[in-house]
């Protein structure tokens, strides 16, 4: 596995087979040999907070998140007695250029980060340029400081509820002190909840409850009946148009039976008529055949008669031919 070592803006890079605490410590010792042997070890998690690595179970809770290259930084602290005199102390600080804690002498605060801080050397270098900084080099610069921008980089602490506006973070991921109260103080929290604990706003709550709950009920009920209105109102809506549909039905079919009436009634006279052309034709032909018989004559001169006395039956017929003759 590849360990990645990070020191005053180094980056030193080497393979350890199964990375240990010490064996990394052994081998920045390694590569600085100057460096104060209380030097501590910090990685930076999936939230971007700065852990501390103080033994070996929290070098291997870095290890087994599975990346092939693990990134250390190695954090140095100075004594308190080797801070030099006259310069202002900021323990609470890292520099976020050199990764030196804590800050000494002046720290340069961005105005537009959330939290980044530098050190004098590493402003000087011309890091992070394209951001305002706030210098904070004594007491009053940090007093003028926390009136002019302390509401925008406040932190939500550990108060109860939210009431307390956190302070600045503890070094090396150690969570800082409690800061300034929020809009609610000690006095407005401690009556609020003397409020909540009063004996009358408990019966008050059960009576709002059981109000609620018989509201709840009552409008239950109505939201039932107005469901069930509305479906019957579907229901009658579908009757009403299956009455219409039928009735447009039989009105698109009246007109087609009275034709197909005419229609039938025409084509029943036109065969009682061609059945009654039929019957006088075979009375016809009767008619000249029997003529043929009794007056012994040819069929042309029997048509002719039969045609001459047309409707008279064949015996009168027989009768005036005879006369006739």
């Amino acid at each position: 596995m590849k360990v990645k070592i990070v020191y005053n803006n180094e980056i030193h890079l080497f393979k350890q087979s199964n990375p240990t605490l010490q064996g990394i410590r052994q081998h920045i010792q390694k590569i600085y040999p100057n460096i104060d042997s209380n030097f501590t070890l910090a990685y930076n998690d999936s939230e971007n907070d700065q852990i501390t690595l103080s033994c070996q179970e929290d070098l291997q809770v870095l290890i087994d998140e599975g990346t092939p290259t693990i990134k250390v930084f190695v954090l140095t602290s100075k004594k308190p007695q080797e801070f030099p005199q006259g310069k202002m102390v900021h323990k609470r600080h890292t520099c976020d250029g050199c990764y030196t804690y804590p800050i000494v002498g002046s720290r340069f605060k961005c105005l537009e980060c959330h939290n980044y801080d530098l050190c004098e050397v590493c402003q000087a270098k011309g890091l992070h340029n394209n951001h305002k900084f706030f210098k904070i080099s004594t007491q009053e610069e940090l007093e003028q400081f926390r009136k002019e921008h302390w509401g925008k980089f406040g932190h939500w602490g550990h108060g109860g509820c939210g009431f307390h506006r956190g302070g600045p973070h503890g070094p090396h991921g150690q969570h800082g002190p409690h800061g300034h109260h929020g809009p609610f103080g000690h006095e407005t929290f401690k009556q609020i909840r003397e409020f909540f604990q009063d004996p009358a706003f408990k019966e008050i709550k059960q009576t709002v409850c059981t109000i609620a709950k018989d509201t709840f009920s009552v409008i239950k009920t109505e939201l039932e009946k107005h469901k069930n209105s509305k479906q019957e109102e579907q229901k009658q809506y579908e009757c009403n148009t299956n009455d219409v549909q039928e009735t447009q039905q039989e009105i698109q079919q009246e007109p087609q039976q009275e034709i197909q009436q005419e229609i039938q009634q025409e084509i029943q006279q036109e065969t009682i008529s061609q059945q009654n052309d039929c019957k006088i034709q075979e009375e016809f032909e009767e008619k000249v055949k029997g003529l043929i018989q009794v007056l012994q004559c040819d069929e042309k001169v029997a048509r002719e008669y039969v045609e001459c006395f047309k409707g008279f039956p064949l015996d009168e017929i027989v009768d005036m031919l005879l006369e006739k003759q």
